[in-house]
């Protein structure tokens, strides 16, 4: 029998005891949260912000400055000056928003990092919600490397307040594709690496996969009541935001806000092992004309089966050979059949309960698994190209990869439910 806690939320699963002392405005309904490690260009994203159209309630940004016990003193210097230049610019410039600055330069080395960071925030924004009386209010994760367009907040919270039962959002985003900020080859690289993050989900979206959507800690946002239904956000060093955002995906009323952008920084960086900074980091290392993309069969083979799914409530599954047969096989996927067909009710709700199993997470282990044992990685204009054919898009007779991206870009700006 299950132990019934009556314990909040925040008793059960808070990292750090209240930071915050002062009593939040009761008109309070928003709370931006930005990890900040190591982080020169703060300022320039807390400007962004206060720039935005302000909406009909109050926000408040988190900014949590962290480090490990083992971080670098050149890092902790860092975080030192970003903490003096925030608090300077936050009484000359008077923002808005009210900025806390929570500073955590010795956490445990096990479990230090974005994870860890993001969740210090968003753990603190819960409480400043709960203290406003808005248990519905909205969590927004930014990166402290990005830039907002002047309509982010505004949109972010017209979505929730147009959808009133969306639990979670992707927001959508940019990098920028040129300047001089960084040199050409920079830029070279995020268009490809953008472009291979667009083709996977265009190419998850062609098979029928439900729970395509892109999950970028830098663009997500979350209701409070929501985030704590959920258990809170993982301590994750990396790809925390995988984890988190596809606990929400499945919901029906899961979102996407379109009519605003992120625009992250294209830069390189080794703090996480993967991820924007790492790719474009050996990107610069080995650059060669093109990165690679997922072989498109894998897409075709993953389409064949989801055709099929709802049938097997009744049917067998009929694949022709090939990586996803062996792959399901690997997996026991004919026990997953028969345990769903005894404990569902109907029909309808068969389908749900295999793609439970079948996260995206598994998907993905699917995805590397065709690719290391079946198909190899094609390069990425190669794929696309294919792709982009099945898709019906239309296209110009030679397509650069960048027109690709500006292509793929306005496909998934349209409102996807």
């Amino acid at each position: 029998m299950p132990i019934f806690s009556s314990l909040s939320y925040l008793e059960k699963n808070r990292y750090a005891p209240r930071q915050i002392l002062n009593t939040p405005n009761g008109n309070m309904g928003m709370v931006v949260v930005i990890p900040c490690y190591n982080e020169h260009k703060l300022i320039r994203t807390l400007e962004s912000l206060a720039t935005c159209q302000v909406p009909p309630i109050e926000i408040e940004v988190i900014v949590v400055l962290n480090a490990s016990e083992r971080s670098r003193s050149e890092v902790l210097t860092q975080n030192e000056k970003t903490f003096e230049e925030a608090r300077t610019w936050n009484k000359s410039r008077c923002p808005f928003f009210p900025l806390h600055l929570l500073n955590f330069p010795s956490l445990r080395h096990k479990h230090a990092g974005v994870g860890l960071a993001r969740k210090i925030g968003m753990d603190e924004a819960v409480d400043r919600l709960e203290q406003a009386g808005y248990p519905e209010g909205v969590i927004v994760c930014l990166d402290a490397d990005s830039q907002v367009e002047p309509s982010y907040l505004s949109s972010i919270w017209n979505h929730f307040q147009h959808h009133p039962k969306c639990p979670a959002c992707s927001i959508h985003f940019e990098h920028p594709l040129s300047g001089d900020e960084f040199p050409e080859q920079v830029y070279d690289g995020i268009i490809q690496y953008e472009l291979f993050l667009r083709y996977y989900l265009e190419g998850l979206r062609y098979a029928g996969y439900p729970y395509a959507y892109h999950t970028i800690g830098s663009s997500m946002a979350v209701r409070s009541s929501a985030y704590q239904a959920e258990g809170g956000m993982n301590r994750r060093k990396a790809g925390e935001d995988f984890y988190f955002l596809h606990k929400f995906t499945p919901n029906p009323h899961f979102g996407e806000v379109h009519d605003t952008c992120v625009i992250p920084s294209p830069r390189s960086s080794d703090k996480v092992p993967f991820g924007t900074g790492r790719a474009i980091q050996q990107w610069l290392a080995k650059p060669t004309e093109f990165m690679e993309g997922y072989h498109p069969i894998i897409f075709q083979e993953l389409k064949a089966f989801m055709e099929q799914l709802p049938d097997l409530y009744k049917e067998e599954l009929k694949l022709p050979q090939g990586a996803l047969a062996t792959f399901l096989e690997q997996e026991n996927f004919s026990e997953q059949v028969q345990t769903a067909r005894k404990h569902v009710r109907s029909a309808d709700s068969f389908p749900k309960r295999l793609l439970q199993w079948l996260d995206p997470l598994k998907v993905l282990k699917y995805v590397h698994f065709a690719r290391d044992n079946a198909y190899p990685n094609l390069m990425l204009p190669e794929s696309v190209e294919v792709l982009g054919s099945w898709l019906k898009i239309e296209k110009r007779e030679k397509m650069e990869v960048q027109d690709w991206l500006l292509k793929f870009r306005s496909r998934q700006r349209k409102a996807h439910y």
